[in-house]
């Protein structure tokens, strides 16, 4: 008897071969379809464990997905536990929220809406509330509230020994640490409680420019967010030329928890700059900050780099605006921190670089079949623009291994994340794409 017809008995209706929509839709990811043995769609943390369990007994290989945003490698072979059906999204007293590992950040928005709150959390609708947890979760409100991780009070856990751990501060706390931000490496998350905010009374919107200085709006964004409130959260975009509903040029993005008069007051420096070409301000709720994700994998690949910004310097801004100055078509984002992010010291969770003022991600856009010639070309000037950061955001990182792992993690936060990978999990159950070792 095969392990897929054994865990199909021991599991109806629950486990999904080839050929099934179930099997489809689990197996896809968005960097592409896999090809597991099996899908598993669980509808509970003990099913999670059953799955688990019978797994690690068989010696078959194990993947999880929540949301299926992520870009990880697709999954081949083995068994892909699937957590769609985890969703559940319920609000507690005292502001705390409980949501299934398998839901999606616009439903989590839309259901604390009418209770005027909101969880801290990713940018676009699609994104899944498990992967964007274990990696840290930069987003929205992460200057006024810090990180998803920072908000988060409890998660219940699936070890590889198929226990389920309610696991806090309190109860496992080893384990609490390295799950926010450490990534899937220790377990199957399938519910996690946070500690929602109020967020009525926002306004904000985008401001537009045109191409002709990029540079002089680097420096008047870095200036209005350096001596901004922690209620003032944005993010700066230079988009090269793609499509005539993208135009080209530097884009803010931004969110205040407070007036439309005080938001234009604090962005003043930017709005008097001549290469403004579209002001858009105005009240709006916490879920219509949350965009739509690009439908499907884009037709071509980024290359590039990230890392947290301790010191956005002229001498880091000429750096980052040089790379725009490129013949291969440049993509440049500012994420702003500070704040509540920085409040938290260095060693409380698994994200360590909170000294960072900002997180810049650049990334150069080539043909998906290009030559690995035209790949290292496409370098060119990034590592220059890199050098003025300190690690690496997860979530952000598309690319894989050992040595990338040290550079998302500094070598004793890495130390103290695989001394808990070798009590929870020594046989290495859990690989996750960003994988650390026992």
């Amino acid at each position: 008897m095969s392990f897929v017809t054994e865990l199909s008995e021991r599991m109806p209706q629950r486990v999904h071969a080839p050929g099934t929509p179930e099997y489809e839709a689990g197996a896809h990811v968005f960097a592409g379809q896999g090809t597991p043995d099996a899908v598993v769609r669980p509808t509970s943390a003990t099913e999670v464990a059953e799955a688990v369990r019978s797994a690690v007994a068989a010696d078959v290989p194990l993947t999880v997905r929540s949301g299926g945003h992520g870009s990880p490698p697709a999954a081949a072979g083995g068994v892909m536990i699937d957590l769609s059906a985890l969703s559940s999204i319920e609000v507690a007293g005292d502001g705390l929220v409980h949501v299934g590992a398998g839901a999606h950040w616009g439903d989590v928005a839309a259901t604390l809406a009418p209770h005027g709150l909101g969880v801290t959390s990713g940018d676009t609708r699609d994104v899944g509330v498990g992967g964007l947890t274990l990696g840290g979760g930069i987003g929205w409100l992460v200057r006024t509230h810090g990180l998803t991780i920072d908000i988060l009070r409890r998660v219940e856990f699936v070890t590889a020994a198929g226990e389920v751990l309610e696991v806090d501060a309190e109860s496992h706390p080893d384990l609490f640490w390295a799950v926010r931000g450490g990534g899937g490496n220790f377990g199957v998350a399938t519910r996690f409680t946070y500690q929602a905010a109020h967020v009525e009374g926002l306004v904000g919107g985008r401001v537009m420019f045109d191409q002709s200085d990029a540079r002089a709006v680097l420096g008047a964004w870095r200036d209005v967010m350096r001596d901004g409130p922690d209620e003032l959260n944005s993010t700066l975009m230079v988009m090269p030329p793609l499509m005539p509903e993208m135009p080209a040029g530097p884009q803010l993005v931004v969110a205040l928890q407070g007036s439309e008069e005080e938001l234009r007051h604090l962005l003043r420096p930017l709005l008097s700059l001549p290469s403004v070409t579209h002001v858009s301000l105005a009240p709006v709720g916490y879920g219509d900050l949350l965009e739509d994700a690009p439908p499907g994998e884009p037709p071509f690949e980024l290359v590039g780099g990230n890392g947290f910004v301790p010191d956005l310097s002229d001498a880091a801004l000429d750096a980052f605006a040089a790379t725009l100055d490129h013949e291969i078509h440049t993509m440049l984002l500012l994420r702003a921190l500070g704040g509540a992010f920085s409040r938290v010291p260095a060693d409380a969770t698994a994200v360590a670089q909170r000294d960072g003022q900002a997180l810049v991600a650049v990334n150069r856009l080539v043909p998906a079949d290009a030559a690995p010639e035209a790949v290292a070309a496409a370098h060119e000037g990034i590592d220059a623009a890199m050098a003025f950061t300190n690690g690496r955001y997860s979530n952000f990182t598309p690319e894989f291994g050992a040595d990338i792992v040290t550079e998302i993690f500094p070598p004793e936060t890495l130390e103290r994340l695989r001394a808990v990978k070798r009590e929870v999990d020594p046989r290495d159950v859990f690989r996750a794409s960003h994988h650390i070792t026992p």
